[in-house]
Formats: structure tokens, C-alpha cells, sequence
């Protein structure tokens, strides 16, 4: 069996770990406002050595593969670019295999049997609102926070759930 590792990057992101019918999670490792790469690796490095990964056999990352996003700023479009970066460094230097798959792709998969939400007063759609709904159907018993005060779903968390999934239902 495989372990799948979903990862959401920005960071208010999220990383989930799918094996067999166990999953684990963890939020984007940040040092006050900024991400940790080291941390990260570290993190990554450990899911790899963990006894359920060995157990388990092989190991892949996915994540999503940038493109442009309408409104966002130079700087933040930099940031994102500098992190999928990092995160293809850190699986060639760990030699774990990774798949890049762009949003639309995986959720087009993920949200099937999802009604389409609207953004209130908008043409596009609700991406967050759909990928709640769509996790809650799969994962109705996840924890979707991260801490014990937390009461808000993390969006990061959904999404690397959900991007798990998806390479584990690929096979990635």
C-alpha cells in the first residue's frame, strides 16, 4: 500500500498524509509569518522514515501546479512559486516521487457530486465552500482544525486532504 502526502502550500497551508486508512496531518511549519524550510524538510524527511510509511511501501507528494491567479499581487505570486519550488527540491533530495497537478484538475475530480456554489455576487465559483462540502462526504469524521481552539475548518488542511485523495484514487 502507499502513502500519499497532499500538500497545500502557502502559509496558512496544509499537508496530509494518507496510508491505508490512517491519516495524519500538519500545518505549513511557519516561524512567526514566514515558512520554515527547514522545518519542512524535516517534517517531509520524517513522514518518509516514519514505521507506517516503511510498512506501507512507497510514498508520493502531490501538489498543486501554479498558474496564474487572478488578483493576487507580485509578491505573493513570487512566494507561491518560491515554495513549489521548495517543496519539488525537498522530494528530489528525499528521492520521493511527486505528481504537480493543477486545482482545476484535482478538483474537478474531487468535487464530483458537489453542487456548484457561487461566490455572493460573483460569476466564479465558491472553490472553498465546494472543497468543505467535498471533504466532509469523504472524511466525514476528519478533524479539520489544527489545535484544540481552533473551531474554523482549515482551508490549507481541506485541500491537502483532498489533494491526498485524489493521488491515491490516481494512484499516483
Amino acid at each position: 500500500m502507499k502513502t500519499y502526502i497532499g500538500i497545500d502550500i502557502g502559509k496558512k497551508g496544509g499537508i496530509a498524509v494518507i496510508s491505508s486508512d490512517e491519516i495524519t496531518t500538519y500545518p505549513i511549519p511557519l516561524i512567526k509569518d514566514e515558512l520554515s524550510y527547514s522545518d519542512l524538510f524535516d517534517l517531509i524527511e520524517h513522514i518518509q522514515l516514519t514505521d507506517l510509511a516503511k510498512a506501507n511501501g512507497d510514498i508520493h507528494i502531490v501538489f498543486e501546479k501554479l498558474g496564474v491567479i487572478f488578483g493576487t499581487s507580485k509578491i505573493t505570486a513570487f512566494s507561491m512559486g518560491y515554495q513549489s519550488g521548495a517543496i519539488e527540491m525537498i522530494a528530489i533530495a528525499l528521492k520521493i516521487p511527486y505528481t504537480k497537478v493543477p486545482a482545476k484538475q484535482w478538483q474537478k475530480e474531487m468535487f464530483q457530486g458537489v453542487e456548484i456554489i457561487k461566490k455572493p455576487g460573483r460569476t466564479n465559483n465558491d472553490t472553498k465552500a465546494m472543497a468543505l462540502i467535498a471533504v466532509n462526504r469523504i472524511f466525514p469524521k476528519q478533524k479539520l482544525t489544527f489545535g484544540t481552539k481552533a473551531t474554523k475548518p482549515h482551508d490549507g488542511l481541506i485541500d491537502a486532504l483532498l489533494m491526498a485523495q485524489y493521488a491515491k484514487r490516481k494512484n499516483y
